[in-house]
């Protein structure tokens, strides 16, 4: 009997136990600008810092485009030298600039899962907080 090749996708424990792969990127943002980061593997975890040194010049972050609208507000914000940190499988973060120009760093471990088995993550498919 057959398993029909089954592949991993997010509920697949074992990717979350071992450790993972290492992904960094750092860039800086302007006042009204968005950039898309897709991850070609799902994380484990992630971390933001605003690597800004004044802390006036704050960036937003939020798991979907549409999350950073103001009529959702479903996004998190950053002051200059301000960090988060969490343990969230996401396979794309966008950010915003609140204000200024912003530094910031992304760091995040990717496990195995490749992106293409991982669920699309909207409020239109019931996901609540992420726009």
């Amino acid at each position: 009997m057959s398993l029909n090749n089954p592949s991993m996708h997010e509920g697949f424990v074992p990717a979350y136990q071992v450790s993972a792969a290492p992904y960094v990127t750092s860039s800086n943002i302007s006042l009204g600008q968005i950039k898309e980061f897709s991850f070609d593997y799902v994380t484990r975890f992630i971390t933001i810092k605003n690597t800004s040194t004044t802390s006036t010049n704050t960036i937003a972050v939020a798991f979907t485009q549409n999350g950073l609208s103001a009529a959702n507000s479903n996004y998190f914000p950053l002051s200059g030298s301000e960090a988060f940190s969490g343990e969230l499988r996401v396979d794309r973060l966008f950010v915003s600039g609140s204000s200024g120009t912003s530094n910031f760093t992304i760091v995040a471990g990717l496990t195995s899962i490749p992106s293409r088995n991982f669920l699309v993550v909207t409020g239109s498919n019931g996901y609540t907080g992420v726009g």
